[in-house]
């Protein structure tokens, strides 16, 4: 994946949008898929992956075969994604802006990264892509069971991966950002080296532990791509581009499930030592250079602190205050919000939450600004920016534009007009609205791919300047505010951005003209330049006030924070003496594969992506991945009365799946050799039903099938004689029963509301069977099979659902959030409670009594934030059976882990719940930073619980509240 994204947010994007016309076209060794409106991208990529295989196949000597691209133009969100398994690769078609990324051509730079990430991993899998994993599993149960339900509850659940894949992710992602560095589609630039020198100055690296996985926040997760291209380069520099293929090979050795034995394998030495030796060598290296910029910083004062992601500084009209974008508090940059800082007080306030944008202040409007947010509040739930204006003294917010994907706006300085960027099939361009959001207008009139960013009216309304950007670096342009004299204002062969302007007319931006980007001013009228500030980590943004103090968002190895530097400070840079610096780590030598002779290069490098093959456009006729198999053994200790050899149970997992996903299925089937069995199959549909589709309804349908059979020891009794109250028999014979379930689910589930609710309408038919096996009578005649079915089921289900959890590096261990169920339920079912038969046409069959009922159910969980990462989350379950008393077949239960945990889940039930959890959660340890083999301790929680509620059946006064409390 190019851009790592959490996984609450990630799952959004892989939904299937039936109301989109998806075509294929093909090229030699790619099909790539797409909807209407996305033509442009898709045939610039089919060209692309084509022009890179041959380089990309010959570098690790492993060919993927036939490779599926599908691509995405309906969310405002940059990312590419490799499913290595199945062949296929997804790219979204929105240009990449990342703060800590510099300027490259995106579907260059996407594409051979997310193609490099299936080549490589899939030349380092153990075996055929086919067979992703086995996994050893162990099930141990409670001591009470209900065998005429088929299942115990456990209390031990284990199911341990062996993977036939395990490249750890700096590897991963270095190889893929490496690519092959000749082409420069992703290169070591400023950005990437002002990351890594950051840290290095500062003693903040990541260890090599830390390399090897995610789940950090923005930074860390950023800091492992940039730490891992960096160690990459350095192991193709010093032991030879060779032993990047040498390492991926070694880890397809089925004695290697560590990166320290690949590289051991490959190079002769250890993968920590070379780590180690890399990173002495980049520490040096900084540290030596470093010293010529340390000697003269003109940096200014720290203004914002708080927080790692501190963006879009802007002044008030009057420069007594300015609003920005901060992640503080936050994991991720993306969970930012706009907030006011007082320049007299000091102090901040929070005025608007879900916001990524540059904001502009509205002239004529007394405190009232002007920004983009993300919404999916359209029909077809997309996820894309518009503008809002946002009135401070009156806590108001107002929606200007509706599904426009209008992001960084600047208002004009008679407050009339609005410029923006919005984006279409790759390319962005400037589009115009009037203050209302109304009467739309294109401006520029790119559609080959080109970038446009954060675009400024000048001091008279009469152009526009921006940044430009078509392959790497981007340049200052401007363009007339009717659309006409597209022009360069700056334009140097650096990377130029984020140019504002100051009272007199002059030009403010950034630059990495000396290899650091600082803060540039241009004089319109004589071309000079003046270079005002000289940091070390990097200086970004600026927004200047009327006395000419600029604030700027200036990069630290803690993140971006805010600077202000006065006029005075902006005189101390020396003209002609800022150092120049080069991109670390510089060897200053190459061992290449050699390989790249038999390709025409320098194709490859001077690109021409305005021409484009005449590809065939076809409808989109479905494509499977091929069949995923996943291997497992199974140690079940249900039955008790299996022996040990009959407690294992082998298993196999299959799984495929549509291009688009638009179907799928995953079924599993296991057996033991007392012929127990656990059998399973899911199908889902996303695509079009014709009927509801034109209703707007547009459900996923899925089909699951289920066959589960569990056996007990019993004794059949014969010969019974009564004395008195009590029965005797003659003699008892040991036999087998077979308790089988049958199940049938049919559901459709609909998202309302918002992207994390869903309304679920679900059909379940059950038949649960009792079924004794043969045995011979002591007169030796043989007594038949029988079989009868004790309970059929018809259930309809309705489910609503919340599913709120904030995105956090801890939110899998520590969430924070809502999470709700509500369901109803409506039970129509025969039942043989009691085993009673009566005789029918000669026929001995059960005796049926019907039960006939209604059941709710809440489940809700509220997990609040109390202090640092401690946390406090409630549950309340409540549930009732309307009418008459159940037997308890149907009752719910309280116990086991998912409920009062001092109680087993057998051990409290009834036809009513009421119970009641609270969870105090807090870290014990963070950043262990320990591996064991390849498993990565990371951190620790603890938690203390305690419970109170009951199940029963009748009234009120049946309750007996039971207590408990524990610790995890």
């Amino acid at each position: 994946m190019l851009l790592l994204v959490n996984t609450a947010g990630y799952s959004q994007f892989t939904d299937f949008h039936p109301e989109l016309k998806w075509y294929t076209i093909k090229g030699k060794h790619v099909e790539v898929h797409f909807h209407e409106g996305a033509q442009r991208t898709a045939e610039i990529t089919a060209k692309i992956a084509d022009e890179v295989w041959g380089p990309l196949t010959s570098l690790y000597h492993y060919d993927p075969g036939i490779v599926h691209f599908v691509i995405k133009d309906i969310d405002d969100y940059s990312n590419g994604a490799t499913y290595f398994f199945d062949n296929k690769i997804e790219i979204w078609t929105s240009a990449l802006n990342f703060d800590l990324r510099g300027a490259h051509n995106w579907l260059r730079n996407v594409i051979t990264h997310e193609f490099t990430h299936m080549v490589q991993i899939q030349s380092a899998m153990k075996t055929a892509r086919t067979l992703p994993s086995f996994y050893l599993q162990v099930l141990n149960y409670e001591d009470k069971r209900r065998p005429d339900i088929l299942y115990g509850y456990p209390n031990v659940i284990v199911s341990y991966p062996i993977a036939t894949v395990n490249v750890p992710s700096w590897f991963a992602e270095g190889t893929a950002q490496y690519n092959r560095k000749e082409f420069r589609y992703d290169n070591w630039d400023t950005h990437r080296d002002m990351v890594l020198r950051s840290y290095a100055l500062d003693g903040n690296m990541l260890t090599w532990n830390e390399m090897g996985e995610f789940d950090k926040t923005s930074l860390g997760n950023e800091s492992v791509y940039n730490a891992g291209f960096a160690l990459t380069r350095y192991i193709s520099q010093k032991y030879g581009e060779d032993k990047l293929r040498a390492i991926s090979h070694a880890l397809g050795k089925w004695d290697n499930f560590t990166m320290n034995g690949a590289m051991k394998d490959a190079l002769g030495i250890s993968g920590e030592d070379v780590y180690n030796e890399w990173k002495d060598f980049v520490t040096a290296s900084y540290k030596k250079r470093s010293a010529a910029v340390l000697s003269n910083l003109v940096v200014g004062d720290t203004v914002v602190s708080a927080g790692f992601g501190n963006f879009f500084p802007s002044y008030s009209p009057d420069g007594s205050k300015f609003v920005y974008v901060s992640n503080k508090g936050e994991d991720y940059f993306g969970i930012s919000s706009i907030y006011l800082h007082d320049l007299k007080t000091g102090k901040d306030k929070m005025l608007v939450n879900g916001v990524r944008s540059t904001i502009s202040w509205i002239p004529g409007e007394k405190d009232k600004i002007l920004y983009a947010k993300l919404s999916d509040d359209n029909p077809n739930w997309y996820n894309v920016h518009d503008l809002y204006t946002y009135d401070i003294d009156k806590d108001k917010e107002v929606r200007l534009t509706h599904d426009l994907r209008a992001n960084q706006p600047n208002v004009s300085h008679d407050g009339s007009k609005v410029v923006f960027l919005f984006e279409k099939d790759g390319t962005t361009n400037l589009g115009m609205v009037g203050i209302d959001g109304k009467n739309f207008r294109q401006l520029t009139p790119f559609k080959n791919g080109e970038q446009v960013y954060q675009p400024k009216f000048s001091p008279d309304d009469s152009y526009i300047i921006f940044d430009y950007s078509y392959a790497d670096n981007r340049d200052v342009a401007a363009i007339d505010t009717d659309g006409t004299n597209f022009r360069f204002l700056i334009k140097n062969g650096h990377d130029n951005r984020n140019a504002a302007f100051e009272k007199d007319g002059n030009i403010v931006y950034c630059s990495d003209s000396t290899g650091i980007f600082n803060i540039y001013s241009y004089n319109m009228k004589t071309g000079a330049q003046k270079q005002l500030t000289n940091v070390i980590g990097g200086a970004f943004m600026p927004a200047v006030d009327a006395e000419n103090n600029i604030l700027y968002t200036g990069y630290t190895s803690h993140g971006f924070k805010i600077f202000k530097i006065t006029p005075e400070e902006q005189s101390r840079v020396e003209p002609g003496k800022s150092y120049v610096w080069k991109h670390d780590p510089p060897l200053g030598e190459d061992k290449p594969n050699g390989d790249l002779k038999n390709f025409d290069l320098n194709k490859l490098i001077h690109y021409d992506d305005y021409k484009i093959p005449d590809y065939k456009k076809e409808k989109y006729s479905g494509a499977f991945s091929k069949l995923s198999f996943f291997p497992f053994l199974r140690f079940d200790n249900y039955n008790t009365s299996n022996n040990f050899l009959e407690k294992w149970k082998p298993g196999l997992y299959v799984s495929s799946s549509d291009m688009l996903n638009r179907y799928d299925f995953f079924a599993g089937a296991s057996i033991n050799a007392r012929l127990e069995r656990d059998l399973f199959f899911i199908f889902d549909f996303r695509n079009k039903l014709p009927l509801l589709f034109d209703l707007g309804i547009k459900p996923e349908l899925s089909l699951e099938l289920y066959n589960i059979s569990r056996k007990a020891n019993t004794d059949i009794a014969f010969g019974a004689d009564t004395v008195g109250s009590q029965v005797f028999y003659d003699y008892r014979i040991p036999t087998d029963v077979s308790y089988n379930l049958f199940e049938v689910d049919l559901a459709a589930k609909q998202r309302i509301f918002s992207r994390n609710q869903n309304l679920e309408f679900r059909y379940i038919y059950s038949r649960y069977s009792a079924e004794i096996n043969n045995f011979l009578l002591p007169d030796g005649t043989l007594y038949p099979t029988t079989s009868d079915n004790y309970l059929l089921g018809s259930n309809f289900q309705v489910k609503y659902t919340l599913d709120n959890i904030a995105p956090s590096k801890d939110m899998d261990i520590n969430p924070v959030g809502v999470q709700t169920d509500v369901t109803f339920n409506y039970e129509l079912n025969q039942f043989n409670p009691d085993g009673n038969y009566e005789v029918k046409d000669g026929l001995l069959v059960p005796v049926y009594k019907d039960f006939n009922f209604a059941r709710l159910e809440l489940n809700s969980k509220i997990h609040f934030p109390l202090w640092g990462s401690t946390t406090l989350t409630t549950q309340l379950r409540l549930g009732t059976i309307f009418g008459p008393e159940v037997p308890d077949f149907f009752d719910f239960y309280l116990g086991g882990m998912v409920g009062m945990k001092a109680y087993p889940f057998y051990a409290v039930s009834g036809n009513r719940i009421g119970w009641l959890n609270l969870t105090y959660r807090f870290p014990l340890f963070r950043n262990i930073d320990t591996r064991a083999g390849q498993l990565y301790i990371d951190k620790i929680f603890l938690s203390f619980h305690g419970d109170l509620g009951d199940a029963w059946t009748g009234k009120l006064d049946q309750v007996k509240l039971k207590k408990g409390a524990g610790t995890e």
